[in-house]
């Protein structure tokens, strides 16, 4: 949530005019956006809370978006920006891990208005119990204790069936998620058709720390991951969002042998002034967490604040 001085800072900004004036005085710019679960109206947030978004709040967003931005998929969004010949904003709306809560009550809020979207999956993590930064976080508000993060993805390779086990031989509590907190099945994924608009990435096959594998394996969660989407599903997308926004240069090489591009989950805007931020494989995105106010997406969407 914003702290106080922060949301009065992002209040005086937009009410000053100083988003609109930036978005004004630069174009085109394309931004794409990172979120991970919607929470449906009426339950509760469960987790590690900073990534799961309210419907209401997510619906907000995509109604300011809509009046202020022109929503493109994700693998036209950098073409279009290009192209454009006047001044604008583009926007291109991604979620990470396919939380159910997501491909339900997000996937309503979009197609209610008719909005592109697509969502990075995880294959071999389809139908767990949930993820382990949600099972190993406190319960309330309080956020996974860095330390606990930074061995989990440093020694152990960002991979749930090291980091569970290894938290139970610890002593360390697991929260029982709610449905929604969960990722869906590999037969909810694939047992009907998407809706219009939408699409799949990759997210590697586990959601590896790919930074701290050897490169073969490294490279076999990338591929694995793209061939299950190729071969199970018809609204796949040759891009690549790399777990916990982690990357390298070799990474990033080992990314462009396999994919058409691939995403941070930071870094601001895509494009700013009509200049790309970065090549393809390092595209960055503006990470949206729970409690993220309107003004503050406008800011961000500007380019004032990253």
């Amino acid at each position: 949530m914003a702290t106080g001085w922060k949301r009065a800072a992002e209040i005086l900004l937009t009410r000053g005019g100083a988003a609109a004036v930036a978005g004004h005085r630069t174009a085109p710019r394309a931004a794409v956006l990172a979120y991970h679960n919607i929470v449906p109206a009426g339950e509760p947030a469960a987790g590690d809370v900073s990534l799961h978004v309210d419907q209401t709040v997510f619906a907000r967003h995509l109604d300011w978006i809509q009046a202020h931005a022109t929503v493109v998929p994700l693998d036209a969004l950098l073409d279009a920006s290009r192209s454009s010949r006047g001044r604008g904003l583009y926007v291109a709306i991604t979620f990470d891990d396919a939380y159910r809560g997501t491909m339900t009550a997000g996937l309503h809020e979009l197609v209610a208005r008719g909005l592109a979207a697509t969502v990075f999956v995880p294959p071999g993590l389809l139908g767990t119990e949930g993820f382990w930064w949600d099972r190993l976080a406190p319960t309330g508000d309080a956020p996974l204790d860095p330390r606990l993060r930074s061995h989990a993805l440093d020694k152990l390779h960002g991979l749930d069936a090291r980091i569970i086990p290894w938290a139970l031989d610890q002593g360390i509590a697991l929260q029982e998620l709610p449905d929604h907190a969960r990722p869906v099945t590999r037969q909810e994924l694939t047992g009907g058709s998407l809706p219009e608009g939408i699409t799949l990435g990759a997210h590697t096959w586990h959601h590896a720390n790919l930074t701290s594998l050897a490169g073969g394996d490294a490279e076999s969660e990338m591929r694995r991951s793209k061939e299950w989407l190729v071969s199970e599903t018809d609204a796949y997308i040759d891009w690549l969002a790399y777990p916990y926004g982690l990357w390298s240069t070799a990474v990033a090489d080992g990314a462009s042998r396999i994919f058409e591009g691939a995403l941070r989950v930071d870094g601001g805007l895509a494009v700013r002034r009509g200049e790309r931020a970065s090549g393809n494989y390092l595209v960055p995105r503006i990470n949206v967490p729970r409690g993220m106010s309107l003004e503050g997406l406008a800011l961000r969407l500007s380019g004032l604040l990253t």
